[in-house]
């Protein structure tokens, strides 16, 4: 891993004769999942095939890293979502984990909603398909974030439990939007779960005789997929240095930041995100 200080170094000089319009240098994370290029890629110019490949790339890897790319502009950012889908809104800028001046001002409770694991626009019909991340400022502190395969944690769940689980439905505080817990990726065919801590609300079944609805008891089944979560499964953390681009696909890869938030420091990642589909 390249250390942090050289990563700016690097990024700053901006040499022109190590961009490529060709990804030639691909390392797979040390997880069961994700890919990172290392050779200098300019993601505006890149060609037709690299696209294609790109996009093979995120489908069965589930997250790309592009180390130290240059810094995007908004509408660069929102160009770049294009080859992934159709952008799911404008331009947003988070900072879960620092206090930003003047346009931002997280909290507390903002973070600790981060902390947990998480999907973007979980509470939506149509939960956001790709998110696409870039630091944009030049951070002192570390800032880190953590990510998880969605199909090894269904891998992980024994018969029973799928049984048990199957046709389980879980309704999302915000717009009271419903999804199942278990699920089949509908762009892999990969069977999958999916589960946002942060605003889960209700957990039920749908009784096949009656239509009855069948409320469970959310705590049990939130700590049950707690402990998923946290047993041997494969996770990246990714440490961001400023022009940092990480591309991860919602509907296979979770997330969490993973330090203590550090107030005093200014820094923001910008987020651009794919419509979904409803399932």
């Amino acid at each position: 891993m390249m250390d942090l200080g050289l990563r700016k170094i690097t990024q700053n000089l901006g040499i022109k004769k190590l961009i490529r319009k060709n990804i030639t240098d691909l390392q797979n994370l040390k997880t069961s999942f994700g890919v990172q290029i290392n050779n200098k890629l300019d993601l505006t110019g890149i060609s037709d095939q690299e696209i294609i490949r790109l996009q093979s790339l995120l489908k069965h890897k589930g997250m790309i890293v592009i180390p130290s790319h240059r810094i995007l502009s908004e509408e660069e950012h929102l160009k770049i979502t294009t080859l992934f889908g159709v952008p799911h809104e404008k331009v947003s800028y988070i900072a879960p984990h620092v206090k930003m001046s003047g346009q931002f001002n997280t909290t507390n409770d903002t973070y600790l909603s981060s902390s947990l694991w998480h999907s973007d626009y979980s509470h939506s019909k149509n939960p956001a398909h790709i998110s696409i991340f870039q630091m944009t400022d030049t951070i002192d502190q570390e800032w880190e974030t953590s990510f998880i395969s969605l199909h090894q944690i269904y891998a992980k769940l024994n018969e029973d439990v799928k049984r048990r689980w199957d046709g389980i439905k879980v309704m999302y505080s915000g717009n009271d939007a419903i999804h199942p817990l278990l699920w089949v990726h509908p762009f892999t065919g990969n069977p999958s779960i999916y589960f946002d801590f942060r605003f889960a609300k209700e957990v039920f079944d749908i009784c096949t005789n009656t239509g009855e609805i069948l409320f469970k008891n959310i705590n049990e089944t939130v700590s049950h997929l707690n402990d998923l979560f946290s047993k041997k499964i494969s996770v990246y953390t990714h440490r961001w240095c400023s022009g940092d681009i990480v591309i991860i696909d919602n509907y296979a890869i979770s997330r969490k930041e993973s330090l203590k938030p550090d107030y005093s420091q200014n820094a923001s990642i910008r987020r651009t995100m794919t419509k979904g589909v409803y399932f």
